[in-house]
């Protein structure tokens, strides 16, 4: 309980701050909300009627406590662009940028994880070294032409999966998977690393002299030993997928949370950056709270 209440007391204050400054960015990027949406010809009365009912023409401190006593109640303004509900606009997207965190997730750690251990098992073989050559040009190649590559093979060629949208989870299955390549290199490294590590520690010596079932062995002293570097690597690496994700929404036209943030940034509507960005942040700080739970369920040390 004393670990939850901690994250909590560090995250409120974060969040805010990253608030603060993700409104002060704006104010200090040139142009505004007012600037995108009128055109050259607008003159300078029109420009005025604007920024008055956009609210522009307050000060930057009562706009920000406005704004901030909105967010509180969960209303994070209305696009400047396209006068909706922002909150309304991510609880439409957030299902989406989540479903594909998670599976991406999920897949990279069934694949990296399998690799890895099959690569510790068979340590010093040719499986070790093909895996260790695969996780190495997986690392070298870039995940956005991955991505073209298989749209043009499975898409395009084979007609096999459909590429732009989220109608089915048929569109899931391209984006997910090349956005899974990002983590799979390094959860097999990591996993691999981890596990040959711990087969040379004493406590595992000490139990195999025992005479335990080498199955045993691994399942209950090795692999919870390991487990804590591969989720805790994990954990961080997702933090950087979340943001990360926005390459892959755009390539597929996959509405999330990531696409809706570069719109709204090249549109200069601050309402949705804000709304779009302040969302992202938490999700960061959910996986990293998950992250602190299940290593500390994993080693009781850490909780001390």
């Amino acid at each position: 309980m004393q670990l939850i209440l901690r994250r909590l007391l560090i995250a409120i204050p974060t969040l805010m701050l990253l608030s603060l400054v993700v409104f002060l960015l704006l104010e200090l990027a040139p142009g505004d909300a007012a600037s995108a949406l009128l055109d050259a010809n607008a003159t300078s009365e029109q420009e005025a009627h604007l920024r008055a009912d956009l609210g522009l023409d307050r000060s930057v401190f009562v706009r920000y406590v406005d704004y901030m006593g909105g967010v509180v109640q969960g209303d994070f303004g209305v696009s400047a662009r396209s006068g909706m509900s922002v909150s309304h606009e991510i609880g439409v997207r957030l299902p989406y940028t989540a479903a594909l965190i998670l599976t991406s997730a999920l897949l990279a750690g069934i694949i990296g994880i399998t690799l890895g251990f099959i690569g510790a098992i068979k340590h010093g073989t040719i499986w070790d070294t093909l895996i260790t050559g695969g996780i190495s040009l997986g690392m070298a190649l870039p995940t956005f032409w991955v991505a073209l590559i298989l749209v043009q093979i499975f898409a395009v060629e084979l007609k096999l999966l459909p590429v732009f949208g989220a109608d089915t989870a048929l569109h899931l299955v391209l984006p997910s998977f090349c956005t899974a390549l990002i983590l799979i290199p390094g959860i097999t490294r990591i996993t691999r690393t981890s596990l040959l590590e711990t087969f040379g520690a004493d406590f595992i010596t000490f139990a195999q002299s025992k005479g335990l079932h080498a199955r045993r062995v691994m399942l209950r002293h090795i692999s919870p030993v390991a487990a804590i570097s591969v989720i805790t690597y994990i954990g961080l690496q997702i933090v950087h997928l979340i943001t990360g994700v926005a390459v892959m929404e755009v390539i597929f036209n996959y509405p999330g949370l990531g696409g809706l943030a570069i719109n709204a940034a090249f549109d200069r509507d601050p309402m949705m950056l804000q709304g779009a960005t302040l969302m992202i942040a938490v999700l960061t700080f959910s996986v990293l709270f998950l992250v602190d739970l299940v290593v500390s369920y994993l080693d009781p040390r850490i909780r001390l």
